[in-house]
């Protein structure tokens, strides 16, 4: 993150993700894959996470509320989305409109869908209490639910779709006598007239090792984002991987003497001469406090101990004589391959379940995405809808040139003529390695190198497309020189690196995308970024933060 505030990341590998659906998905066949994204998809982000798992393997998805799916919907997810939570005032007739499916667990609710007066029936699933005791019908009521939905059905309020229920992960024993109750309110329900198309009840935990609760439908969750629903069991034992990492860079150091308290109520005391790293996260970026004395955190390729008590907006590590300088990454928990924590022994450390640990995590830790997917980029560019963005601002990791390449190949099959793309970013960034990919997306003639000495280079088309006009205005003064070049904005795909406060007086919408490469040991020097302006070495391999911002009504 740059600019003022600390840095405070949350890693999220949709590659990661994506294989874990794909084997969940795998694993639950016959039985079609439901994924849940409640929670901001337990902290992970909703839309790009639903994206990624209906590419994988997922048919469906699943929300807590309406207003979550209504904004799946604005983001054009067009398949199957199920709200099961509903206020009194739950907006039944906007998600009937939508095509949202709804959990129901009471005739009031039924009638309220039929009140709102929708000008299409939404698919409704019928809850019955297998001993969760939370939302869905009792034994004793479920007869006249039922009743009441096939009233509902026959006047046309609602489509009857479901059966569902839900575990309380109790033990094995229970689960199966769960199961057996919604096998027999099924049965009654049938007595009644009820021709249910879906019975579903299984979600990660009973997805994973109780075959037969996986009837027609798992859904799925924590599981996917790669932290397990098990004690004994890692993500990695199955085969699972981890899709977030939470990370920061120490902030200050010092070194104290033996017996030097640190943190709140000085409950902890060093134990001899050590150096003390301050890291800017805390519980009110999710870090649980209770974990204070227990958590440990990953600093120069070794585990330190969390120092003292966990603080709102910090922490402290004891290193001891552990080497550490302001800036090294501190990593809290991730994918755990290297020896760094987990989000699993976060929970046994906070005395709590892995999903808190990831969903806990506040929106004061920006999201980083890593390994997204040409639909991913097309939609986060708004490229979907040439006259409605959905971009506003967003940051991504990258971490090779081959993906910088791939980045831009992605976004260049997107775009469009007139598409106008502001790049920035020190020599050795990337620029021209992202502009290739570009190229190659377009599929325009090669080759795509640096126009520093010519000012604006144009690549045809070799396929009926718009032209690429690259553009080095780093050596132009004014809006002016610019609009000299004489470039066909309306025509082409234009890309201007160096090009914030002279685009915006010839383009009225653009895209701007920085490129910020790692100072320090194995970055390119200040001498080089002030070379000769030939063309830039392809990015050395450390990660580059990409920051893609909309203007205007194209990008906006």
């Amino acid at each position: 993150m740059s600019g003022a505030a600390p840095e405070r990341q949350a890693v999220i590998d949709l590659e990661a993700f994506r294989h874990n659906v794909s084997t969940l998905s795998a694993l639950a066949k016959p039985a079609d894959t439901m994924l849940a994204v409640k929670a901001d998809a337990y902290g992970h982000g909703m839309v790009r996470v639903a994206r990624a798992a209906l590419e994988s393997g997922a048919s469906s998805l699943a929300v807590l509320d309406i207003p979550a799916a209504l904004e799946l919907r604005a983001a054009g997810i067009t398949a199957p989305i199920f709200a099961w939570m509903h206020d009194p005032d739950a907006l039944f007739g906007e998600a009937a409109e939508a095509d949202i499916d709804l959990g129901i667990s009471a005739v009031w609710q039924l009638d309220a869908i039929a009140a709102a007066g929708a000008s299409r029936a939404p698919r409704v699933h019928l809850k019955i209490d297998t001993g969760l005791s939370r939302n869905g019908s009792t034994e004793a009521d479920w007869p006249a639910l039922v009743q009441s939905a096939l009233a509902h059905d026959a006047a046309g309020a609602v489509k009857l779709h479901a059966a569902w229920s839900h575990l309380a992960d109790a033990s094995p024993e229970a689960d199966r006598v769960a199961l057996e109750k919604l096998h027999r309110a099924v049965a009654v329900a049938e007595e009644l007239g009820a021709r249910f198309e879906l019975v579903h009840l299984a979600a990660s935990s009973a997805g994973i090792r109780m075959p037969e609760a996986r009837l027609g439908m798992v859904r799925f969750g924590i599981a996917a984002y790669g932290v397990s629903p098990f004690d004994d069991e890692t993500a990695r034992d199955l085969g699972l991987r981890p899709v977030m990492t939470l990370r920061s860079r120490v902030v200050s150091t010092k070194r104290v003497p033996a017996g030097h308290g640190v943190s709140y109520g000085l409950t902890y005391r060093t134990e001899r001469e050590s150096t003390l790293a301050l890291v800017p996260l805390g519980y009110a970026d999710g870090v649980p406090r209770i974990a204070s004395g227990r958590a440990r955190v990953w600093i120069g390729g070794r585990r330190y101990p969390i120092a003292g008590r966990i603080a709102m907006d910090q922490f402290v590590v004891d290193l001891g004589d552990g080497p550490v300088e302001v800036g090294d990454e501190v990593v809290v928990f991730g994918e755990g391959d290297d020896g760094e924590p987990t989000a699993e022994e976060w929970a046994g450390w906070a005395e709590t379940i892995g999903d808190e640990i990831v969903a806990r995590v506040g929106p004061r830790v920006e999201r980083v995405y890593r390994n997204e997917s040409a639909s991913d980029v097309a939609c986060a560019t708004g490229a979907d809808d040439p006259t409605e963005g959905a971009l506003g601002a967003t940051v991504r990791e990258i971490a090779t040139p081959e993906e910088m390449h791939e980045f831009g190949r992605s976004l260049g099959a997107t775009l469009a003529a007139g598409d106008v793309i502001v790049l920035a970013g020190d020599l050795g960034a990337g620029k021209t390695t992202f502009t290739r990919g570009v190229g190659e997306g377009m599929g325009v003639r090669g080759p795509v190198t640096s126009p520093t000495f010519v000012l604006a280079r144009t690549h045809p088309s070799l396929v009926g497309g718009p032209a690429l006009v690259h553009v080095d205005a780093y050596r132009l003064g004014s809006a002016l020189e610019l609009d000299d070049l004489d470039i066909d904005f309306a025509g082409s795909v234009v890309v201007v690196e160096w090009g914030r406060g002279l685009v915006e007086a010839v383009a009225e919408s653009y895209l701007a995308i920085d490129i910020e490469r790692p100072h320090g040991a194995g970055a390119a020097s200040d001498a080089d970024a002030a070379g000769d302006g030939t063309e830039e070495a392809d990015a050395p391999v450390e990660p580059r933060t990409v920051r893609i911002t909309g203007v205007g009504e194209r990008w906006s």
